[in-house]
């Protein structure tokens, strides 16, 4: 049994189109257009990534740029897609097309000059700077959702109209002119998220796109099922491992759902699980993927970039984390196997390991290079261009993985369309970074939620938490976290909580959105593929994740998590978190040596959360509970079966 490639299958590319096409039409034309101006731009950022990007804002402008004219063609106005039959809105996006080219033309003509003219714009950079701005925020609108639109708008109104908002909203308004001069310039659309993006957040992109094209995806779902395909929950433990393995690359929960859920979910529910569960597991899973190392998809490096860090400084903090995560995850698949007796695959069911890793184990060797780069302290744009670079020849050591000129095109392609979104969310983002800068806004909303949480950290922590999750049922991750940066994460600082451990706490948040019901769009796509409710497989996906709602407040209490502090409290943060997502599960799921009644899931619940707390004390007394309801269960397992031995057996 092997896995096959579900992402070239799933979404045929753009360059296919036009190389199907039988002959020459609009679309076809359309199609050369949007090819050309995905492999120029892909092409732009790896060369500068080697022999330097130009100085000054000419690097982030021209990331804007293309983003722009690819978002408003890929992402038309009333129409599903761009292949369709073109009608009267066509002209509409040509128009902004045309728009956003007479913006580049108009400034780049006279770049040094824009540049100069900061704080006393002329009528034309006005103009000019307002027609960008207007691109932005419906580009944003149509690829990041009106959510993110909505928020972007509310600060640029009151940033212009401050004076006539009542309370602490109320402050001294800006006029137009100088608010376009900051929103339009690098304290706005072209500050630190789109910097990030410009620089090194698309070399990872295309890193993950190119590993996508030699059939990684496949390779790393046949040695997840090689290893964990005989356990008990064999094929959704496999499914937390292949996305695990995918999602950090990925950066995307719903693609990583569609890319190892396609294969994954179908065959879990041919050994006994039921569809709603099926999806919840690869939701939850896919959704774990973006907090794994040693990619964690764009939130990451952007965390490191306000961090004022080394990536690789991010990475180590993120490991108990995610490794913690996927504890838990995998402990509910387990006990929920055990509940309903879930049998293993057989091994004539099951790819070989040995084959396994002989047919893709090279393509590995190109992310232990990045990694290794990363650690010897290179920039993340020289470690990203090796990493692609490597990934590239070894593609070569087998026919099946070859990069040919055809897929790379596609990869090429691939990074330009996933970089719309994160680069849109980045550029609108700063909007709304230019107007707090502008209007002194965020000092006082950080003022608003700790008088309304009476000074209280948790009750903080809770607002921020909830603050997060309503954000991301509107927008991706990217977005969620940078508007986070500007408006609670301050909050969080001012409170005292370590800098790490503020920005991890929101992007945990951040990402968790996607299954937390009622909008849980991993969840959704799960239950798509599954075949199942899509709100019952979101309630389950929620059920699953529990333990992901719970660590970030670990972290926060306990930065020990994130590899800040001694050997011994690390070691001791480890353990104790382990046993407290392992009774965490237990509790959920209702099982743990076997089906729990209603007072062992209590008291497993509340041994999760002293275990949680960090302190000796609550640790030794969630341990002793723990202790205490395997004692219960193994006793009652002897009593129902006389035969069993004194040891006890599951």
């Amino acid at each position: 049994m092997e896995a096959t490639n579900t992402q070239d299958t799933a979404r045929p590319s753009i360059f296919d189109h036009f190389i199907n096409s039988k002959k020459i039409t609009p679309h076809t034309i359309l199609a050369l257009f949007v090819v050309s101006l995905a492999v120029l731009m892909t092409l732009y950022y790896v060369m500068t990534s080697y022999f330097g990007a130009p100085v000054g804002i000419l690097h982030r402008f021209l990331f804007v740029f293309f983003i722009l004219m690819l978002a408003f063609i890929l992402h038309p106005l009333k129409r599903a897609k761009w292949s369709d039959p073109l009608n009267v809105y066509f002209y509409i996006d040509l128009l902004l097309v045309l728009s956003t080219l007479a913006v580049a033309v108009y400034f780049l003509t006279d770049l040094e000059g824009w540049q100069l003219r900061f704080y006393r714009p002329t009528l034309g950079d006005t103009i000019f700077g307002t027609i960008g701005i207007f691109l932005v925020l419906e580009a944003t609108r149509r690829v990041v959702g009106k959510a993110m639109f909505f928020v972007a708008l509310f600060f640029i109104l009151h940033t212009k109209f401050a004076s006539f908002f009542p309370g602490v909203l109320n402050t001294v308004g800006t006029s137009w002119k100088r608010l376009i001069d900051v929103l339009f310039s690098d304290q706005g659309v072209f500050a630190q998220p789109i910097q990030a993006m410009s620089s090194y957040i698309i070399l990872f992109l295309l890193f993950g796109a190119l590993l996508d094209k030699t059939g990684a995806g496949t390779f790393f779902t046949n040695l997840a099922y090689s290893i964990a395909g005989r356990m008990t929950g064999g094929p959704a433990k496999t499914a937390c491992m292949s996305s695990a393995f995918f999602g950090s690359i990925s950066g995307s929960a719903v693609a990583n759902v569609v890319a190892t859920g396609s294969f994954t979910i179908p065959l879990m529910k041919r050994t006994g699980y039921k569809g709603v569960s099926a999806g919840a597991i690869e939701a939850v899973a896919s959704t774990g993927g973006n907090y794994m190392p040693p990619i964690m998809g764009a939130v990451a490096f952007l965390m490191a970039q306000y961090l004022k860090v080394p990536y690789i400084n991010v990475v180590v903090h993120g490991i108990i984390p995610a490794l913690l995560f996927y504890a838990a995850l995998i402990a509910m698949v387990h006990f929920e196997a055990k509940a309903n007796n879930v049998t293993p695959l057989a091994k004539d069911e099951l790819p070989s390991f040995w084959k396994t890793l002989r047919s893709g184990g090279h393509l590995l060797l190109s992310v232990v290079i990045l990694v290794y780069f990363l650690v010897k302290g290179y920039t993340a744009i020289m470690a990203a261009f090796w990493g692609i670079l490597i990934l590239f020849l070894l593609s070569f050591f087998k026919k099946e993985t070859m990069l040919t000129p055809r897929k790379i095109i596609a990869a090429f392609e691939g990074t330009a369309k996933s970089a719309i979104t994160v680069g849109v969310a980045c550029a609108c983002a700063g909007i709304i970074m230019g107007c707090m800068f502008s209007s002194g806004l965020g000092m006082r909303l950080s003022n608003i939620i700790i008088s309304a949480a009476g000074g209280k950290l948790w009750l903080t922590l809770l607002y921020t938490a909830i603050i997060s999750i309503i954000l991301g049922m509107g927008m991706p991750s990217v977005g969620v976290y940078l508007i986070l940066v500007v408006t609670v994460i301050p909050t969080l600082l001012e409170m005292g909580v370590l800098p790490v451990a503020a920005h991890f706490f929101a992007f945990y948040f951040a990402v968790v959105s996607n299954i937390t019901p009622p909008v849980c769009v991993a969840a959704f796509a799960g239950a798509a593929i599954a075949g199942a409710s899509p709100m019952k497989t979101g309630v389950k996906a929620f059920q699953y994740g529990m333990a992901t709602y719970l660590i970030p407040f670990m972290f926060v209490y306990n930065p020990s998590m994130l590899m800040v502090g001694t050997t011994a409290e690390i070691v001791f943060c480890i353990i104790s978190g382990l046993c407290g997502v392992i009774f965490l599960a237990g509790s959920v799921v209702g099982w743990f040596v076997k089906k729990g009644n209603i007072v062992e899931r209590l008291i497993l619940f509340a041994a999760a959360i002293l275990l949680i707390i960090p302190e000796l004390k609550t640790s030794i007394v969630g341990l002793i509970l723990g202790a205490l309801v395997i004692f219960m269960q193994r006793v009652g397992l002897r009593r129902n079966n006389p035969s069993l031995p004194p040891s006890g057996a599951e």
